[in-house]
């Protein structure tokens, strides 16, 4: 028992653990839990902040000053630092000057509050978390697989990273999945078929097959897709970013900058790892053929008209969108 005190003990007063990818974040507060949960008590010295429950700095002080009667220190976890108001992270500065307890924040970005920056400078640690690449994914899912005793097709492996996005967290549930599947029945290898059936795309993958079918000019194809995405979710202001990408990369193809050009512009606008840099500028290259120059700068003006219109009457996204795609793929000059 001492032994396991001395590692609480051990820790600094503060961690801010950086990273876009929202499942590298919640795997590591995880491993955090993990590490702590036998040697404090949970109940009373383990505590979230979220900014979506509208946790106030009046709850932060009250958790702060109560003693505990059960661990050597308490822990606070606070979720998305960065979105809390000035007022909240400026007392969770002053207390990681003060108090002995343990702050454990994550954040996409190091939008912060300068005080609590230098707190976490002077006191603390602050690491930003590299997101799984796609070898990573694929080496997680075939050492899970070999013990376990299943065989993926070479298909299958890839399909099921590419619909996970790689969310190592949401490839760990949807391998699950399989393995239920497959555990009952004699021949125990997961096809591509398999896949399909049983792991649905993510909302940010499907958004991406609408952008693929506009960018194959496929009026049909791009209608249903968007009417699987509108059933889901109703803001489309992220869409026109995405066709807005994918038209000026077409356009940084067909004026001579090629593949250097298009790949470094992407590159510096997404945080994708470059096995999917690569995959994007393949098809970016193909669709391109699509297009006049003409009709993808008509396409810009189209898009801009259609970012202030989404913008003015947010209730009427569902119709605009229908409008917007089909004059895409109608365009003519």
């Amino acid at each position: 028992m001492p032994e396991e005190k001395n590692k609480i003990d051990k820790l600094k007063k503060a961690y801010l653990y950086i990273s876009r990818n929202l499942s590298v974040l919640e795997e590591k507060v995880g491993e955090i839990k993990g590490f702590i949960e036998d040697k404090i008590n949970i109940e009373t010295d383990y505590k979230v902040f979220r900014p979506d429950s509208e946790s106030t700095d009046g709850e932060l002080e009250n958790y702060i000053s109560t003693p505990s009667l059960f661990s050597s220190r308490k822990i606070a976890v606070i979720r998305n630092i960065e979105k809390f108001k000035a007022k909240f992270q400026k007392t969770v500065a002053k207390a990681i000057d003060g108090e002995d307890i343990v702050f454990i924040l994550t954040a996409s970005n190091e939008k912060i509050n300068k005080a609590l920056l230098d707190a976490l400078k002077q006191e603390g640690s602050i690491k930003r978390l590299r997101p799984p690449s796609g070898k990573d994914m694929l080496k997680w899912l075939e050492n899970k697989a070999s013990s376990d005793g299943i065989v993926f097709t070479d298909g299958a492996k890839s399909l099921l990273i590419e619909n996970v996005n790689l969310d190592l967290n949401l490839l760990k549930n949807e391998y699950l999945k399989l393995y239920d599947y497959i555990s009952s029945e004699d021949k125990k290898i997961i096809e591509e078929e398999d896949v399909r059936h049983l792991v649905p795309r993510v909302y940010s993958m499907k958004i991406f097959d609408l952008v693929d079918y506009l960018g194959g000019r496929d009026k049909n194809g791009s209608l249903v897709a968007l009417e699987e995405i509108l059933s889901e979710d109703s803001n489309l202001l992220g869409l026109i970013t995405l066709i807005h990408r994918m038209f000026k990369s077409m356009l940084y193809i067909k004026t001579g900058n090629g593949t250097t050009g298009v790949t470094a512009f992407l590159e510096k606008n997404i945080n994708m790892p470059p096995y999917f840099i690569g995959k994007l500028v393949n098809k970016y290259i193909k669709f391109s053929q699509n297009y006049s120059n003409e009709e993808i700068i008509k396409i810009f003006d189209l898009l801009n008209d259609y970012d202030i219109k989404f913008r003015i009457d947010p209730s009427g996204n569902k119709n605009l969108a229908k409008r917007m795609i089909a004059q895409i793929t109608d365009v003519k000059v």
